[in-house]
């Protein structure tokens, strides 16, 4: 049987190299504050693999709406016209649920796009890790209902946007960005 390595097909660009670091060396909870096309999504759909075959359990990548999960990452081709979902090399897909927009991996774990315009759906779920992307267009009480999950069950929770005023994401980034237990990163288009 051929190794497989993962990152699969992903090379990370200079500036999210912090972020990998943070991650890999036990780091909790993160936000990324980055502009457009700076890779937020090709970035965290790729820690979220290494994280369900790191811990075992439900990785959820959570949207604004189902039809933006949808077409971000379930339908979506990155710049070089890479599909999201080829990120998972193929023998290591057990199953797929188009309708959940759900992946169950050979080694058990599943990893499901969500979106938030929903998330009284994941009430009594166990998420081992939560990306959240563009958090300052989600509704927040997602956050709320898997935030003391994360916290017995010692979960990654990561967030990214790019800005959209003063909102709950402006909040959540001023708290983050003043604690030692997050990572933060802001980046500008300079």
């Amino acid at each position: 049987m051929e190794k497989i390595k993962l990152p699969h097909n992903y090379t990370p660009r200079p500036y999210q190299l912090p972020l990998l670091k943070a991650i890999d060396e036990g780091c909790k909870r993160a936000y990324c504050l980055w502009h457009r096309r700076g890779g937020k999504d090709t970035t965290l759909w790729n820690i979220i693999i290494l994280r369900a075959f790191d811990k075992i359990g439900s990785h959820y990548y959570f949207f604004p709406t189902y039809t933006q999960a949808k077409k971000v990452i379930w339908d979506g081709v990155n710049n070089d016209g890479f599909k999201f979902l080829d990120y998972i090399p193929a023998e290591l897909i057990k199953a797929k649920n188009s309708t959940e927009l759900k992946i169950e991996l050979v080694n058990g774990s599943i990893i499901q796009l969500i979106g938030t315009d929903n998330y009284d759906a994941i009430r009594g779920t166990n998420p081992v890790t939560c990306v959240f992307s563009e958090y300052a267009y989600q509704n927040p009480q997602a956050w709320e209902v898997v935030k003391p999950i994360l916290r017995v069950n010692g979960g990654i929770a990561i967030f990214n946007t790019t800005p959209q005023g003063k909102n709950h994401a402006f909040d959540l980034w001023n708290m983050a960005s003043e604690s030692r237990d997050w990572f933060t990163q802001k980046l500008t288009v300079n």
